[in-house]
């Protein structure tokens, strides 16, 4: 009967963890877990494993082992967000929540013959089950990383992992991958979270300030896509391993056995060289981009075509003395909004990256390169080097930065010294590697990072075997149009002047609303907040679908934007109506301010972009 109404309450509350209960049931191994009585009455669980018998919780008395486990939590809030790793029969649950009833829980359990014994014996009704927010069986690794993604973007601070001590002494490989997934995905947003931080603003900005770049040069990809079909492209990095490749990459290029695009600060060590690559190619958003192309305008080289991102940073586009092409990024929501082909076309993007070389495999995949052939793409030290030579701004590697170094395999099977912002780009460029399909990559880095789905061939043999005989062709440039439709895009800019003007009256509103909730919270007049909670909502969430907001302003405050919105859930379960009351006003009215702040310090870059499109 237990059984029963805990799967009822399962399947009503969180149909999928019923549905795989359902599909465990008629796979679980009756052999691995026994129930036994202890000396003063209570159950305990004995597992068999690899020959063994081990008990779950004391013979003696299981009640007090649970107490000593959970006195060890101290001091717990009540908006703490808990995870009980390993449920057994559940007497260290029973204690913390009797200790801290406020919680919002989860429960965590790998083995599903612990979770069938724990339900077969615990009733969940006995359980605060309105904070009970998810029960987990965690045998399957994708399901994990769903529930954890979803549970660090609800709760980003306050979490606290409850162990069952002896369930990851029993089972020591289900809770390695249990932490090391949840390291890696809370790094993983954080390090996230920094990136929008840093260029949430930028990215923006600056497909606003490059779109009169955008639509008077030619889209890269939109004439050429597929064009350059199994023709040989070297990508050239600005890795220490470049120097040891210049004579072969002046070979290459004087000969014409394959394209060369350089990618960031490799521009600078090949005019160094004396060395003009077929395109120079870059994306960063930020201002000190613009170093990369200091010495191109200063010596005021003309032959060298800029591929550049539609979101990279705007002073990097001022007085460049050669031709330019463009290619739009994800993070440019501003081109997406008022760009069409002439044919009707929707336009072909490039993924935003850690780095502009993945960046650009992705663009050279675009247009049909194979084999594409990475050069000075270290990833990884080479002993104090960082960058090759003619990187006038680089810096050598401090002992600080040698200390706090990882390592990882090396292209000879070695171990190689990194930092973490090399090893997301490698991993980056693996995973583009693996989606994108019917291409060779081949590495030619000497004493670089391995990279995962490449093979390592030294220039030399390269050469050999793969560059045979001149592939370029001098004017490969030379057929692209511009070939934006200029009535969609009139069209779109007389929507987004209809949104623009919404945009503010909504945020009036949105104001006011605001400080009504305020005052009602201070006249504790809780039953008219919560109307007013309503309209709050109804607002908001036309705010969120104004073009104006989806295009411009809400990108611009997107980590704040993901924090309100995973915060919401939890505002509307405050049980206290003042602290509920608070936390919804000065929440929104902050983010809010956010927005509002924006919207007028972009405004006169987006009435250029107006004037831009009627001229």
């Amino acid at each position: 009967m237990l059984l029963i109404d805990n799967i009822n309450i399962i399947s009503e509350k969180w149909p999928q963890t019923w549905a795989k209960f359902k599909k465990m049931e008629q796979n679980i191994d009756k052999d691995l877990i026994e129930l036994e009585q202890t000396r003063n009455g209570y159950k305990t669980i004995s597992v068999n494993k690899d020959g063994k018998s081990t008990y779950f919780h004391s013979k003696y008395n299981p009640i007090r082992e649970a107490q000593t486990i959970i006195d060890e939590y101290k001091e717990i809030d009540d908006d703490a967000n808990v995870i009980f790793y390993g449920v057994g029969l559940g007497y260290q649950i029973d204690a913390f929540l009797l200790k801290y009833p406020n919680v919002n829980y989860y429960i965590y359990e790998p083995v599903p013959e612990i979770m069938y014994a724990y339900l077969s014996n615990k009733s969940l009704k006995e359980l605060p089950i309105k904070n009970l927010k998810g029960i987990i069986i965690g045998n399957d690794k994708e399901e994990t990383h769903k529930f954890l993604n979803r549970f660090i973007d609800r709760n980003r601070s306050n979490i606290i992992l409850v162990e069952l001590p002896i369930h990851k002494r029993i089972f020591p490989t289900e809770y390695c991958e249990f932490t090391k997934l949840f390291k890696s995905i809370v790094q993983s947003k954080r390090t996230g979270l920094r990136t929008d931080y840093a260029f949430q603003k930028r990215w923006i900005i600056n497909s606003m300030k490059n779109f009169g770049e955008v639509i008077s040069t030619p889209n890269i990809i939109t004439e050429n896509k597929g064009r350059f079909k199994d023709k040989p492209a070297i990508l050239v990095a600005a890795g220490p391993s470049l120097n040891d490749e210049i004579e072969n990459i002046r070979n290459i290029k004087e000969n014409g056995l394959a394209y060369v695009f350089s990618v960031g600060s490799s521009i600078n060590t090949l005019i160094h060289n004396d060395i003009y690559p077929d395109a120079a190619c870059t994306y960063d958003p930020t201002v000190n981009n613009q170093k990369v192309f200091v010495k191109v305008k200063e010596l005021g080289i003309r032959d060298i075509p800029m591929i550049f991102g539609s979101s990279v940073g705007y002073e990097t586009l001022v007085n460049y003395p050669g031709d330019k092409y463009h290619m739009i990024t994800s993070q440019d929501t501003v081109s997406n909004y008022y760009l069409k082909t002439d044919e009707g076309d929707r336009i072909d993007i490039v993924m935003d990256a850690p780095s502009i070389a993945v960046v650009t495999m992705q663009l050279l995949y675009i247009l049909g390169f194979n084999p594409i052939i990475l050069v000075g793409q270290n990833l990884a030290y080479r002993g104090k080097q960082r960058h090759s030579e003619g990187v006038f701004y680089s810096k050598e590697v401090t002992d600080a930065e040698i200390e706090k170094g990882i390592w990882v395999k090396s292209v000879n099977g070695d171990e190689i010294l990194t930092n973490d912002g090399f090893n997301r780009m490698r991993l980056q460029m693996e995973y583009y590697i693996r989606e994108l399909s019917g291409f060779k990559v081949i590495n030619t880095t000497k004493g670089g990072a391995h990279i995962e789905g490449t093979t390592f061939i030294e220039m030399e043999d390269v050469v050999r075997q793969f560059l045979t005989g001149k592939v370029v062709d001098d004017n490969w440039l030379s057929i692209n149009k511009i070939s934006y439709n200029k009535e969609y895009m009139q069209t779109q800019a007389q929507k987004m002047d209809s949104a623009f003007k919404a945009a503010k009256k909504l945020i009036q509103e949105i104001y006011r609303i605001l400080d009504i909730i305020e005052g009602m919270i201070r006249n504790v007049n809780f039953n008219e907040a919560e109307k007013a909670y309503g309209r709050l909502d109804r607002n908001f969430a036309k705010l969120e679908k104004n073009d104006f907001m989806k295009i411009f302003v809400l990108p611009m405050n997107r980590a704040n934007y993901k924090i309100l919105a995973n915060s919401i859930d939890s505002m509307n379960e405050e049980k206290n109506p003042v602290i509920k009351g608070r936390r919804i006003v000065n929440s929104f009215k902050g983010f809010i301010e956010l927005c509002r702040k924006d919207i007028e310090a972009i405004e006169p870059i987006y009435e250029e972009i107006n004037y831009k499109i009627n001229s």
